[in-house]
């Protein structure tokens, strides 16, 4: 009995990965994917799967669309992310994970969900909003890491997970959470020379 009931959570965990979370809607160059389901190049109609890991080339381009909620993710290059849909009280949750690069999330103006995005040290979570993410760990600048998170519509809760510190940005507001714990509010489309002076102290 006891070799059923293990055989059948197995089956139940499979089951649940094979699902289709996500459909693939463009793509240009390569973007390759590693999943349970499957591995190797995605192309354009591909479903897109629960724990499937994204990765951009130098010059690649994709974006997705999660079924439940219609939230929409266009990846750029040099980009890679993990894709992930939790499941609460009979309601599904799209959640991304980015691990470097840039994503956009477009959330259906419809959508009663929240949507979360995980960045290293940062959390996103995001109610019919539109944001651009972005990641990045500059080697150049004494190994400067931080994510840089912008509402274009919609407000975004953004908690950093070193210091425990939250906070909401609205439309048109860009803020820069750092790897140790600071938030760094920032003008919108600010120069890459002045994020970059400013997280370093100059």
């Amino acid at each position: 009995m006891r070799h059923l009931v293990s055989v059948f959570i197995c089956l139940t965990v499979v089951f649940s990965r094979s699902e289709s979370i996500a459909i693939c809607t463009e793509v240009k160059g390569k973007v390759l994917r590693e999943g349970y389901v499957r591995d190797g190049y995605i192309r354009k109609g591909d479903p897109i799967y629960h724990g499937d890991k994204i990765i951009m080339d130098g010059d690649g381009f994709l974006s997705f669309m999660f079924i439940s909620d219609k939230t929409v993710i266009d990846i750029y290059e040099n980009t890679v992310i993990k894709v992930f849909s939790k499941s609460n009280d009979s309601r599904s949750q799209s959640n991304i994970a980015l691990f470097g690069g840039k994503v956009i999330v477009q959330m259906n103006e419809e959508s009663n969900k929240k949507f979360i995005l995980d960045a290293p040290s940062s959390i996103a979570i995001a109610s019919v909003a539109h944001f651009i993410t972005e990641y990045k760990n500059d080697i150049l600048f004494d190994n400067l890491s931080y994510s840089m998170f912008t509402s274009l519509t919609g407000e975004i809760e953004i908690e950093n997970t070193v210091s425990e510190n939250f906070m909401n940005i609205r439309e048109g507001e860009t803020v820069v959470s750092t790897r140790d714990g600071k938030f760094l509010q920032l003008d919108t489309f600010r120069d890459q020379t002045f994020i970059e002076n400013t997280l370093r102290g100059d």
